[in-house]
């Protein structure tokens, strides 16, 4: 039986011994600006027959391996011979191809004019071929080892979008909704005397009006890479989506309403005033007492929190006087994020140390003019002559908050230091 492995060492060895030399001839006649001589192209053709002689050997030797095993999976036996994958090189692949080979026999390459050699299609790796010179080396074409390629699209993990489902939602056709903010209220209300006058109470309105704001992004894609990678297109859709629900968490929290920024909740005039959490308090207790000044102030029952994941990391980990946690500790499941019974939204978009307390189904609500779009074109610059495809999503949206009474800030979030 011949050593496979020894045949493959000496096919490499020929391989880089005819290219070298195919190099170096080409060099020196382009320098004596004349084509190849009989004996130099010789001299290659030699080195490919050798080349070609082994190639003939490892497919003997692969064709007795084929043969062994097929007779062994006859008999039953559990051993089977290893099956080894040869793949040629780009010089192997040029220099033995039947139609270049035939091509300097005829001596096409001695026409006083310019000539070309036949095409022939390479078989590359694409995910190795870096250099122009091509060697093992990992800046070139790298180890001759097949890579083995996963299915799938590992995803960065993202975070979780909830501020908007805090909120009421509703649709509109318009381009702009306006409504009436309550701006005052007197509560005159009073036990009175038989047949005496009722007291006034006092309520003033101020119509406002939000314009529906667009939140939209893109990418450029290859035409090759969505008709190759089918799972790229539905893994690129996915995250433009994202992208735009990311920025919307931004807007209807920290929009400055200055266009094209919608108006978000701590943008608003009439807030609650905010609560500045002691030295020695939990942000629970901080939270709480935000959550009693909005009812009493506004007449609304507080319904969620906003908080930064470093905050609610404070509150989760927060420990008595004498060490021990105030929550579940870390020996149980995650700490679920509710603080007081209401659902706390943890996001990146708040400020850190601040979180934000309000009634947020009563006292606002989200309006959309349509869903998430994501479309495909190919109609931007110069991306038709270069098989670009730009990938678009957009949305378009507005912020009506009907009670900034009912929102509050809680500030100066942090672990209680106690005396």
């Amino acid at each position: 039986m011949l050593n496979l492995a020894q045949l493959e060492r000496d096919l490499e060895a020929k391989r880089r011994e005819g290219l070298a030399l195919l190099e170096k001839t080409c060099l020196t006649a382009e320098a004596e600006n004349r084509v190849m001589t009989e004996e130099e192209l010789a001299a290659i053709q030699a080195v490919t027959t050798d080349g070609q002689a082994i190639q003939a050997k490892i497919a003997r030797a692969k064709g007795s391996d084929d043969m062994r095993a097929a007779l062994t999976s006859l008999t039953g036996a559990a051993d089977k011979p290893p099956i080894v994958a040869i793949r040629k090189s780009l010089g192997t692949q040029f220099v033995t191809n039947a139609e270049v080979m035939d091509f300097f026999k005829k001596q096409g390459h001695r026409s006083s004019s310019a000539w070309r050699s036949p095409s022939v299609e390479l078989a590359v790796d694409w995910n190795n071929f870096h250099a122009t010179t091509l060697t093992e080396d990992p800046a070139s074409g790298g180890a001759l080892v097949i890579p083995q390629y996963m299915p799938g699209i590992l995803q960065r993990p993202m975070p979780r979008l909830v501020v908007a489902d805090l909120m009421a939602s509703g649709s509109t056709d318009s381009n702009a909704i306006t409504y009436m903010v309550e701006t005052a209220f007197t509560n005159a209300a009073a036990a009175v005397s038989e047949g005496a006058a009722k007291p006034e109470s006092a309520l003033t309105f101020a119509g406002a009006t939000d314009a529906v704001r667009k939140i939209a992004h893109w990418l450029p894609v290859t035409e090759e890479m969505l008709e190759d990678v089918p799972a790229i297109r539905s893994y690129i859709d996915a995250r433009l989506r994202n992208g735009v629900q990311l920025e919307e968490e931004d807007q209807l929290l920290n929009g400055d309403g200055t266009a094209p920024n919608i108006s978000g909740v701590l943008d608003r005039v009439g807030l609650a005033a905010p609560v500045a959490r002691a030295a020695n308090e939990s942000n629970a207790d901080a939270n709480f007492r935000q959550i009693m000044t909005i009812y009493s102030t506004s007449f609304l029952m507080p319904d969620g929190i906003v908080m930064n994941p470093a905050d609610w990391a404070s509150t989760v980990l927060t420990k008595g006087p004498q060490g021990q946690y105030l929550t579940a500790g870390p020996f149980a499941p995650i700490q679920t994020a509710q603080m007081w019974g209401l659902p706390v939204a943890v996001t990146p978009a708040i400020l850190a140390t601040t979180s934000l307390v309000g009634a947020f189904k009563t006292g606002s609500q989200v309006f959309r003019k349509g869903g998430i779009r994501v479309e495909a074109s190919n109609s931007h610059q110069d991306f038709f002559v270069k098989n670009l495809v730009a990938i678009r999503a957009e949305e378009r949206l507005a912020l009506a908050v009907y009670r900034p009474g009912a929102f509050g800030t809680v500030t100066g979030l942090g672990m209680p230091v106690y005396p």
